[in-house]
């Protein structure tokens, strides 16, 4: 049986049970009780489902993929990864754009327009479901991935249900906007790369945000039923967000900017 099925027939009959408490109990308040248990699911899928997808992908093979750096001087770079782990790191090679390891193939496209590049990446069709958990277990796809350090870079993720690694802190990334459905991602942010624009957009998810202590912030939020915990020693609370003292001035700063429904947000 596909584990993909196991998970959704289980969420299925956990609905049905509450709804049908609904009606046998008229106080009984069903929607109140939905979210949280499809927040469990979702966090025990997780952790079985890891182990899962582990030795579902052993007979996946991976692709290397190098891509010179050339005269570039900016690039654009949008992952697709659909559903599994993506790690994103800083490359120790001088003069490659990116170079990785993708467990199940990749589809890569790289467009120029004068010095300015940009590049796409996207799991190949076989392999790939954005969306949730049964993706996730049955194909595992693994992406490792160096970015340069050389130039300013624009990042744009879509992933489905993922776990997601994202060490940015010696990149120089401007803009970082993710689109993500049942995930978990852990984003340490830029040390030194001027001003970084961060938006992010996601479903069930747990999301934690760590900026640099150099680094000023500004957030603005729009959540549904989320857990918040921010850090508000460095950034107190203002009459639309947060904002670090001082931030109109700072050297290195980023504006973040988080919209999600049932999710746990953490930014320190």
């Amino acid at each position: 049986m596909r584990r993909g099925s196991i998970f959704w027939g289980g969420l299925i009959v956990v609905v049905g049970v509450i709804l049908l408490f609904g009606q046998l109990f008229p106080g009984f308040n069903a929607w109140g009780v939905f979210w949280p248990l499809v927040l469990i699911l979702v966090g025990i899928w997780f952790l079985v489902g890891r182990s899962w997808s582990i030795s579902g992908s052993d007979h996946m093979t991976a692709e290397t993929v190098n891509i010179p750096l050339s005269d570039i001087n900016e690039a654009r770079i949008r992952f697709h990864h659909g559903a599994g782990r993506l790690d994103i790191n800083p490359s120790g090679t001088p003069g490659t754009l990116l170079s990785g390891s993708f467990v199940g193939g990749v589809e890569q496209r790289l467009d120029r327009s004068g010095f300015a590049a940009r590049l796409e990446l996207r799991s190949r069709g076989d392999a790939m479901f954005i969306g949730w958990p049964f993706g996730y277990a049955q194909n595992g796809l693994t992406w490792n991935v160096a970015l340069t350090r050389e130039i300013p870079l624009q990042l744009e993720l879509e992933t489905g249900a993922s776990e997601t690694r994202l060490n940015l802190q010696d990149l120089r990334v401007t803009e970082l906007m993710i689109k993500t459905g049942a995930s978990s991602a852990v984003i340490n942010l830029p040390t030194n790369a001027g001003m970084t624009r961060v938006e992010i957009h996601s479903g069930a998810a747990s999301t934690e945000l760590y900026v640099p202590q150099n680094v000023a912030a500004r957030i603005r939020l729009q959540t549904g039923l989320a857990g918040i915990n921010i850090d508000q020693n460095r950034f107190p609370a203002t009459g639309s967000g947060y904002e670090t003292p001082g931030y109109d001035s700072a050297a290195n700063k980023v504006e973040i900017y988080a919209e999600s429904g049932v999710a746990s947000l953490t930014i320190r």
